[in-house]
């Protein structure tokens, strides 16, 4: 089996784990063609990734601000409101609030902010006036975790230039860390029709025929129904929330999976079904269900579809019982007809943020935690396959009813 040396390529399967004042984070990230001699590692990890073979896993922990840059005061800036960029977006404007990330280059003119930074700036403070906006990166107040499986170990043939790569800012730089709330305040997410969808016409006619495809690739699906089979007691109640033809649940015969969804062909076809129940959620949130039901309740790549969804996770605190699981799984796929306006506009990992809070919102669960699964590489019998060589992303909140 071949060993890690100076001159190796290497594949990374990396998870590094923090941890907010609301919850624990897990991000996953396929690093590919790692360069060992040329690339660029957080402290110690070079060291502790030689001579370490296939199969192998090294574990390194790190204070704020070791691996990332620490909390610098120096910037956070008080600057005019009328300096923030207002973009227009599919027909609505951006405009700023409170808690938000955006663009750097969209926080106006800031020392060593050129309108081109793309990476992530906060709003941690707002008024009709002024805006305090803070630079530091989302990560810098954190202790970090970092776990690396080497999946792959292969010669260096040749070494002819190229691409240099600083692996801690591929894994941290624009993402992880903003879906933590600022000091434990509540994120402003909420906008003017933020509610609103491009159809708002009536969504029983709009799913009133069946769609029989999938909403991710297989290697996406595979890794949302492993979280949920880490999740899931073995003997468990489960709802599935928004329920269709696939429900991603675990290969494990002794759930009892109850669908509620839109479109009673689409269930029909799902195999994991033992019952199944037709109920728009946007007529009426409440679930038709007494107290305490489930022993679980997992939603998924549906959650931005509605247009009450505090009111329907309140109804999912309800039907579990003490100790259930609620589980809410998304990618970046959707109907753009009817998925929210909000959620269209906010970043990938504010998504995070957004469900945590109706998390938090219920004030009925516990344990709370947030994981992503990015960069796997999608099977290339995907009919995708042609637009991008990338899985899609695998984003979960869940939580514990207390």
């Amino acid at each position: 089996m071949a060993r890690i040396h100076e001159q190796s390529l290497i594949s990374l399967d990396m998870e590094l784990a923090w941890q907010s004042r609301e919850a624990r984070h897990r991000e996953r990230y396929l690093s590919r063609r790692i360069n060992l001699w040329r690339d660029i590692f957080p402290p110690r990890m070079r060291e502790a990734l030689l001579n370490r073979e296939t199969g192998g896993i090294v574990r390194l922990e790190y204070g704020a601000g070791e691996a990332v840059p620490g909390y610098d005061p120096k910037l956070v800036h008080r600057v005019p409101r009328s300096q923030f960029a207002r973009q227009e977006i599919r027909g609505r404007v951006i405009s700023p609030l409170k808690g938000r990330h955006y663009p750097k280059g969209m926080l106006g003119s800031l020392p060593g902010v050129f309108p081109q930074n793309c990476l992530p700036g906060r709003i941690i403070d707002l008024d009709d006036a002024t805006m305090t906006v803070d630079l530091n990166h989302p990560l810098a107040r954190y202790n970090l975790s970092v776990q690396a499986k080497i999946l792959d170990v292969a010669d260096k043939v040749t070494e002819t230039g190229g691409r240099l790569t600083c692996w801690m800012e591929e894994w941290a730089d624009n993402g992880p860390g903003m879906q933590a709330r600022h000091q434990s305040q509540p994120t402003q997410f909420g906008i003017p029709d933020g509610m609103r969808r491009k159809d708002e016409t009536d969504d029983g006619r709009f799913y009133r025929e069946p769609r029989m495809v999938g909403h991710l690739d297989s290697q996406a699906s595979e890794f949302l129904k492993g979280l949920y089979a880490d999740a899931l007691p073995e003997q468990a109640k489960v709802l599935d929330l928004m329920s269709s033809m696939q429900s991603h649940m675990p290969d494990n015969p002794a759930l009892h999976v109850t669908g509620l969804g839109m479109n009673a062909a689409e269930m029909s076809a799902n195999p994991r079904l033992a019952e199944q129940l037709v109920h728009d959620l946007n007529a009426d949130p409440v679930l038709p269900f007494a107290d305490g039901s489930f022993d679980a309740v997992v939603c998924s790549l549906s959650i931005e579809y509605l247009v009450r969804p505090q009111e329907v996770l309140n109804e999912c605190a309800r039907v579990l019982r003490p100790g259930g699981k609620l589980l809410v799984g998304f990618s970046n796929r959707w109907f753009p007809d009817k998925a929210m306006s909000m959620w269209m506009d906010l970043h990938e990992f504010e998504r995070m943020g957004l469900v945590l809070d109706y998390f938090l919102g219920t004030q009925a669960f516990q344990d709370l935690q947030t994981v992503s699964i990015r960069n796997w590489w999608r099977p290339e019998d995907d009919p995708h396959i042609n637009t991008t060589s990338t899985s899609d992303p695998v984003y979960v909140v869940m939580g514990t009813k207390s």
